[in-house]
C-alpha cells in the first residue's frame, strides 16, 4: 500500500465527516461503481427474474445476498482509492477472488444482521483477517465509530424502504382505468400476480441501486478514517514528504558545501578553537555515567508494569461550561446561570401544566363516558319492549310470574319457567330500580348495567337466573337437581312484588 498514491486528503475528521466523504468518493467514481453494479447486481436480478420458479422469494433472496454484491462494490472503491483503473472486465476477472476472501459464509449467516456490516466487510475483504484476529480488529476499530456504523445502516435501511413504497405508490397512481393488479388495496394482498412480482423487484431493485452503493462508500470512508487515525496515515505521510524535501536539498547541496567549508577554514585562524576550551579555573563538566543495560531495562520494565501505562479509558463528567465575564462585570455570569436556570424551570413548569391539564381532561371525558347511563333521567323515558330478543311488554307476562312459572316446572317446561323469570325480573328492575336497558343489550350487557346499581343479593339472583336461562335456552341442557326450585324461592324473594304484567 502506498500512502503517496492515495486519492483522498488525509486528515483528521470525524466520523459524521467520513460518512460525508463517503458521498464524495461515490460520485467522483460514479462510473465505475455504477458500471459494476450493474453488471452484476442487475444481472443477477434479472436472471432471476426469467428463470427461478418461485417469483415471490426474489426481493427475499437479493435482499439475503446484498454482502457478496457489496464485496465487488468494495473491491472498486478500493482499487479507485489509489488511482487504480478498475473496469468491469477486471471485476468479472478477479469475481471468484472476491468469493473466495475471508468472511462471505460469516457475513452470510451469523454477521448477515449485523448493524455495523459496512464497517466490518472491509476487515475480511481488504486485510484477509480470520478468527479471533478478525474479531479483535473488528473490536478495535469499532471502538468509536461503531455507533456511527449502526446509524448508517439505520438510516440506508429506512431510505430504501422509503424509494421502494415511494416508486410503488407514484407507478400506482400514474395507472389509468381501474385494473385488479394496480390497485393499491390489491397490490398487498394475498393474491398471486407475475405482474406485480415483475414490478415490486424491479422497484426494489432500483431503491437498492440508489441506496447500496452509498452504504458501501459511507462505510468504506468510515474504515478509512478509523485506520488512519489509529496508524496515523496522515502523519505518515507527512514525515514522508519531508523526508523527500530533504534529501532533494541534500544531493543540490555538495558543491555549495565545500565551497563554504573551504572559505570558512581559509578566513578563520587555528588558535580560535581554543575559545572551545573552558577558562582557567572552572572545571569541565563531567558526563553522565551510563547505565549497564540490565539496569536500563529494570526501569523499562517498571515502568510497563505500571497500571496507568498502556490503557485507554474513556471517561464521561457532567460540568458547567465556564464563561468568561468581561471585565468589570465579575457577577454578570452567574447572573446568566441563575436566569437560564429561572427559564428552564419554568419552561419545565409549564411542561408540566399543559400536562396535567391534558390528563385532567382526558379523566373527565373518561368519567363522563363511563357515568352517563349512571345519571338520573331528566325526564320520562321510553323503555324497550324488546330486550336480549324476549319480549318485556306488560301483556306477555301474567299478572303472577311465580305461581306460572312453578306450574311449568312442575310439568319439566323449564325453557318456560325460566323465560318468565327472566322477563319478570327485567321488568321488576325496569319497574323498580329505574335501570334502563337498551333494545340492541345481551345477557351480558344486562349484567352490566345492573352491575352496582342495585344490593348484591340481588344482583347475585340476577345473575344466577341469566345463567339458567342460557345453560337451558342456549345450551340445551337440563336443570341439575332442585336448581329450579331454589331459582324460583329466591326470584320471590327479590323481584315477585312487581315482576308481572299488567293487572
Amino acid at each position: 500500500m502506498r500512502l503517496e498514491d492515495i486519492a483522498v486528503g488525509l486528515r483528521r475528521r470525524s466520523a459524521w465527516e467520513a460518512i460525508d466523504l463517503g458521498q464524495v468518493m461515490l460520485r467522483q467514481w460514479a462510473p465505475r461503481i455504477y458500471g459494476t453494479w450493474f453488471a452484476t447486481y442487475w444481472l443477477a436480478g434479472l436472471l432471476l427474474l426469467a428463470f427461478w420458479p418461485w417469483p415471490e422469494y426474489v426481493i427475499p433472496l437479493l435482499w439475503w445476498l446484498k454482502p457478496l454484491f457489496d464485496r465487488v462494490l468494495l473491491h472498486v472503491c478500493s482499487r479507485s482509492l489509489f488511482g487504480e483503473a478498475c473496469s468491469v472486465r477486471d471485476v468479472l476477472r478477479g469475481l471468484p477472488r472476491l468469493l473466495r476472501a475471508p468472511g462471505l459464509i460469516s457475513g452470510l449467516s451469523l454477521r448477515r444482521f449485523s448493524l455495523a456490516r459496512s464497517l466490518l466487510l472491509p476487515v475480511w475483504q481488504l486485510e484477509e483477517q480470520r478468527g479471533a484476529a478478525a474479531r479483535a480488529r473488528f473490536a478495535l476499530l469499532g471502538r468509536r465509530c461503531r455507533g456511527h456504523a449502526v446509524w448508517l445502516t439505520f438510516f440506508c435501511a429506512n431510505m430504501s424502504s422509503v424509494l421502494l413504497l415511494s416508486l410503488l405508490l407514484l407507478l400506482l397512481a400514474l395507472v389509468p382505468g381501474e385494473h385488479p393488479d394496480w390497485s393499491l388495496w390489491d397490490w398487498f394482498s394475498d393474491g398471486e400476480s407475475p405482474a406485480r412480482h415483475l414490478v415490486g423487484t424491479l422497484g426494489f431493485m432500483l431503491a437498492e441501486t440508489i441506496v447500496e452503493p452509498l452504504y458501501v462508500a459511507s462505510g468504506f470512508s468510515l474504515y478509512l478514517n478509523r485506520r488512519s487515525e489509529l496508524e496515523g496515515w496522515d502523519i505518515e505521510l507527512g514525515l514522508r514528504r519531508l523526508a523527500q524535501r530533504l534529501a532533494a536539498g541534500v544531493v543540490s547541496a555538495p558543491p555549495l558545501l565545500v565551497l563554504l567549508v573551504a572559505g570558512t577554514c581559509w578566513l578563520v585562524p587555528v588558535p580560535a578553537l581554543a575559545a572551545t576550551a573552558p577558562p582557567a579555573g572552572v572545571a569541565a563538566p563531567a558526563p553522565l555515567p551510563a547505565k549497564p543495560p540490565a539496569a536500563a531495562r529494570a526501569v523499562i520494565d517498571a515502568v510497563l508494569a505500571d497500571p496507568v501505562f498502556g490503557q485507554l479509558r474513556h471517561d464521561w463528567r457532567w460540568h458547567w461550561r465556564r464563561h468568561e465575564s468581561p471585565s468589570g462585570e465579575p457577577g454578570h455570569s452567574w447572573l446568566a446561570v441563575l436566569a437560564g436556570l429561572a427559564e428552564s424551570l419554568a419552561e419545565f413548569l409549564r411542561g408540566l401544566l399543559w400536562l396535567f391539564t391534558g390528563l385532567a381532561l382526558a379523566v373527565l371525558v373518561l368519567l363522563l363516558v363511563r357515568y352517563r347511563r349512571r345519571s338520573a333521567p331528566t325526564g320520562p323515558q321510553r323503555q324497550p319492549e324488546f330486550v336480549a330478543g324476549v319480549d318485556l311488554r306488560p301483556e306477555s307476562l301474567p299478572v303472577e310470574v311465580a305461581p306460572v312459572a312453578a306450574a311449568a316446572l312442575a310439568r319439566g317446561a323449564a325453557v318456560e319457567a325460566l323465560s318468565l323469570l327472566y322477563r319478570g325480573a327485567l321488568r321488576s328492575l325496569i319497574a323498580q330500580r329505574q335501570i334502563g336497558f337498551a333494545a340492541g343489550d345481551t345477557e351480558e350487557d344486562c349484567l352490566q348495567r345492573v352491575a352496582g346499581q342495585v344490593p348484591v343479593a340481588v344482583e347475585r339472583c340476577f345473575a344466577e337466573v341469566i345463567e339458567a336461562w342460557c345453560l337451558v335456552a342456549y345450551g340445551g341442557r337440563p336443570l341439575p337437581g332442585r336448581r329450579g326450585e331454589e331459582l324460583l324461592a329466591a326470584w320471590q324473594r327479590h323481584f315477585g312484588s312487581s315482576g308481572g304484567g299488567q293487572r
